[in-house]
Formats: structure tokens, C-alpha cells, sequence
């Protein structure tokens, strides 16, 4: 959904030679080597072929994030497989999960949030939801999706954690008890959340802690919690 410029951009900047891309989607001007999928063709039995060893070790590339670009050209922030585990280990140190959990994936993967959502889970041999491209947008769709699929952890920027709470405050009692039941914890990152964001998730979901982080995603995604009593 980039502007092609952005795109682009992007390409030649991180010096990228691969572009894995779908039908219909392509970028111009691109000058490496383009692979399109489509996953309508993918085989659905295993291919008879060797594993291939990545010879991957703490130090290698495990992916590059770009920044907004707020303050001025947005930079590639390149995270290391060490750095991406170190994160991973203190927050299931921190806020550990069990295997009953399921972390809601609804952060879009160019976001660094979206880093915990895709592998914390792996960790404690939790669960994860997939929510369905747009319903990240609709509190009414997140609030029936999170108590039918027993969603127990989730992440919303504070503007968005503001309409949730909005939705559950409407909500019918019964429904407001069966979330509460299952949401064990919110966290909200990406620009500040107001205390009396926190005070209402209190009085509509008082067993659910509401977890405040903060970190440049050069620090690898959070580098301080906050959570409010």
C-alpha cells in the first residue's frame, strides 16, 4: 500500500537484488531480480528435496525496518538475529505467557510491533490469531474476534486502544464479562497513552493489565514497560 515512490526508495536504498512480490504487483524501475508468487499454484504436497542450512548465527541480518520518516528521510534500521531473540526473551521474561495463550497478529509487519506478535509466541508454545486485513480498523469486528478466538494478548497504538474501549463500553454485560475473562493483557505503544485511557480499561476490563512500552526501533522494538496499576 506504499506510494511507489516510497517503494522504490526503499529498494535502492537497502540495495536489495530480490524482490519477492505477488500477481499484479510490482514495483518500477527496480533493478534486481523479481520473483512473483502465487500461492493459488504452491504445491500441496512436500517436495523431495534436502533442507537447506542458512548458516545463520547471532550476528546475521534478521530483517530491516524502515522509520516513518517524520523527522526527515526515513532510515533502515537493520536488527540482528541477537538483538530480535534478546527482545524476545526479556518480554516472555517480563510478561510470560503459557501454552493457553494467543497473541492477536494485527500490527502490519513494516510496523516493529508487529516483531513480537509474529514470534513471542513461539517462545512458551502459545498460540496465534491472525486478524483479517481491516478489522484492525473496526473495534466492533476486534471485540467479537478477541472473544471468539480467546485472544489473551493484544497490541493497539493509543488512538486506537481510545475506540476499543469505546466498543467495550457499549457493549452488553455478557460480552463485556467474556472478554474480560479472556484478555489478559493490552499493550499500547507507538506515541503516549493518557492515563485516563488506562483508568477506563480498569473499570470495563479490571483484570486486564494495560501495559505501557516505548523504544525507537533502533532499540529493537521496546526498550522500557510501564505497566499501570
Amino acid at each position: 500500500d506504499y506510494p511507489e515512490e516510497r517503494l522504490r526508495y526503499m529498494l535502492a536504498d537497502s540495495g536489495a537484488k530480490l524482490l519477492v512480490t505477488g500477481p499484479g504487483l510490482s514495483v518500477s524501475g527496480f533493478a534486481g531480480e523479481t520473483l512473483e508468487v502465487n500461492l493459488s499454484s504452491f504445491q500441496t504436497e512436500p517436495a523431495e528435496t534436502e533442507p537447506v542450512c542458512a548458516h545463520t548465527d547471532g550476528g546475521s541480518l534478521a530483517y530491516v525496518i524502515y522509520t516513518s520518516g517524520s523527522t526527515g528521510t526515513p532510515k533502515g534500521v537493520a536488527v540482528e538475529h541477537r538483538q530480535a531473540v534478546a527482545f524476545l526473551s526479556g518480554i516472555e521474561r517480563q510478561f510470560p505467557l503459557t501454552e493457553d495463550d494467543v497473541i492477536v497478529l494485527k500490527s502490519s509487519f513494516s510496523f516493529d510491533a508487529s516483531i513480537w506478535q509474529l514470534f513471542w509466541w513461539m517462545i512458551p508454545g502459545a498460540s496465534m490469531y491472525l486478524l483479517p486485513p481491516g478489522w484492525e480498523k473496526d473495534p466492533a469486528l476486534m471485540t467479537e474476534a478477541f472473544v471468539n478466538e480467546g485472544v489473551t494478548t493484544a497490541h493497539f497504538i493509543p488512538a486506537m486502544a481510545n475506540s476499543f474501549i469505546d466498543q467495550v463500553e457499549m457493549e452488553t454485560d455478557e460480552k463485556r464479562t467474556s472478554l474480560a475473562k479472556t484478555l489478559k493483557r493490552v499493550f499500547a505503544g507507538g506515541e503516549a497513552l493518557a492515563p485516563q485511557t488506562a483508568a477506563r480499561f480498569a473499570r470495563s476490563l479490571p483484570e486486564t493489565a494495560v501495559i505501557h512500552g516505548y523504544g525507537p526501533t533502533e532499540a529493537t522494538v521496546d526498550a522500557a514497560f510501564y505497566q499501570y496499576d
